[in-house]
């Protein structure tokens, strides 16, 4: 590696640590664990996915959009359910590179992908509300959407100088970043808005010694991994959990891969998507290991890094390394106050969330609009898995639609009412096509003719269906003759 390769790394780097640094903990709060387990995802997801992936310039780490799924496996589970979730994770994607198929998953629709973000970015703007109003949030995500309206109404009512400072500190933030996402100078590009929001809201509260609640890390590192309770953790081992967290190792597969897809773009690589997923699953075995949260390839920081010049997976590695000297510095990082991380987070879901979006596929009112809206309802109201799942499920029946579909010409000739069916013909069209039957054998002027020549594909179900109808429409005295 030459000096200049090197020099731009080490910036990059840099960067890439200065934008992820508070989002990390930022993660971890959302995700209902301690702050310190964003910073140990964040270190893996450099130290192991960084040294191993087949796309050089990707950095992985703490992923906000799967924040709603962890914290999901927190709630209903435990923390230390972390632990088989990240094993299975990684299993699940080790898999995936060995059978070679991790390009595959870039085959998803793309309203599918916009309303999952947007789902999540809802999830992660109502969370940090309950966390900022102090209010335990119910597992059931369509009872908090409809408890919103009065634990804000409560929280303004009885707002205490916790609630008001730390509104006041969400306030800051947003306000900093929205002025910083505006700018065009170079610097504002180098130093993230992030990072100077929570910087200044935590200098103003300590000048003015507000009393809100601040980050609070272990003194002790060994602690970290001495409390770890391997043998509970795996009796959550039920056919639940397993599918859940298999739910939760495509989806952040997929997220992973759409990451490496838009990268390649940026900078006009060519990455190894079955090495790049290999290096995640091995990554997401040492995250389960110590019981953290697990790692995705995010694109909020691997764009910083191909922006700051990144050449190699080297900027990748170090921003592990200054991550690490912060995490043996909690007097540091105990100075921000939670609500700045709140107020980072609710800035990243109105983005995710993208209400231009939403717009757009209301207006177009089609079968695009249909994979949107059932992914985007079912995860703000049941679960991001569910919302995830029933978009494909939709997206495939759309597809099954349109791929299957025929076309039907009916004419007289000679006295004889002639069907001529063209396109491909499958069960998924009986109900129309019993219906065109029942249409065309009224009124037959002699005989029917039954044309299948110009079918592409028959499926015997719809062969057998015509055989019975043409057996029916001759008990009543009408000829029928079916072409093949």
């Amino acid at each position: 590696m030459d000096k200049q390769t090197m020099t731009k790394d080490i910036f990059a780097s840099l960067v890439v640590f200065l934008v992820a640094l508070p989002i990390s903990l930022g993660v971890a709060v959302a995700s209902g664990v301690e702050p310190y387990l964003g910073l140990t995802c964040a270190i893996i997801g450099g130290v192991v996915a960084s040294s191993l992936t087949g796309s050089s310039l990707q950095i992985s780490g703490p992923s906000t959009g799967l924040a709603v799924m962890v914290l999901h496996v927190v709630q209903n589970y435990g923390v230390e359910a972390l632990i088989p979730l990240g094993i299975i994770t990684g299993l699940f994607q080790i898999a995936i590179a060995v059978f070679k198929v991790g390009h595959l998953f870039q085959a998803t629709p793309p309203a599918l992908v916009k309303a999952m973000l947007s789902g999540i970015g809802f999830l992660i703007i109502m969370s940090q509300i309950f966390i900022l109003l102090g209010t335990p949030m119910s597992s059931d995500s369509y009872l908090n959407i409809l408890n919103l309206p009065s634990v804000i109404s409560n929280g303004i009512s009885e707002a205490n100088d916790s609630i008001v400072y730390g509104s006041l500190t969400v306030i800051i933030v947003l306000g900093i970043m929205i002025f910083w996402s505006r700018q065009k100078s170079i610097i504002f590009h180098l130093i993230p808005g992030s990072l100077v929001g929570v910087v200044v809201t935590a200098f103003i509260a300590a000048i003015f010694n507000w009393d809100i609640p601040r980050i609070i890390l272990s003194s002790n590192i060994t602690e970290i991994f001495s409390n770890i309770q391997y043998a509970k953790a795996f009796d959550v081992l039920d056919i639940n959990f397993i599918l859940y967290s298999l739910g939760f190792a495509f989806v952040a597969s997929v997220e992973t891969m759409l990451c490496v897809s838009a990268l390649d773009k940026m900078s006009h690589t060519h990455s190894k998507y079955n090495k790049t997923i290999l290096a995640q699953g091995v990554g997401n075995l040492f995250a389960g290991g110590i019981g953290t949260i697990p790692i995705v390839g995010v694109v909020s920081r691997s764009v910083p890094n191909v922006e700051a010049g990144a050449r190699t997976r080297l900027s990748g590695i170090l921003y592990a390394v200054w991550i690490t000297v912060f995490f043996f510095m909690p007097s540091v990082l105990e100075l921000i106050p939670i609500a700045s991380l709140v107020g980072l987070l609710i800035y990243i879901g109105f983005k995710l969330l993208d209400l231009s979006h939403i717009i757009d596929y209301a207006k177009e009112y089609n079968k695009t609009s249909l994979i949107f809206a059932t992914t985007f309802l079912l995860t703000i109201t049941v679960d991001l898995l569910i919302g995830v799942v029933s978009g494909f499920l939709v997206a495939i029946f759309i597809l099954l639609f349109e791929v299957l579909k025929y076309d039907l010409v009916v004419r007289e000739e000679y006295g004889n009412k002639v069907l001529t069916f063209t396109g491909k013909l499958s069960f998924l069209d009986l109900p129309v096509l019993n219906k065109e039957l029942q249409q065309a054998g009224e009124d037959v002027p002699s005989n029917l003719e039954v044309c299948l020549r110009e079918v592409v594909y028959l499926d015997p179900t719809i062969k057998e269906h015509l055989d019975q109808w043409a057996k029916k429409m001759e008990e009543q005295g009408v000829k029928v003759k079916i072409k093949e």
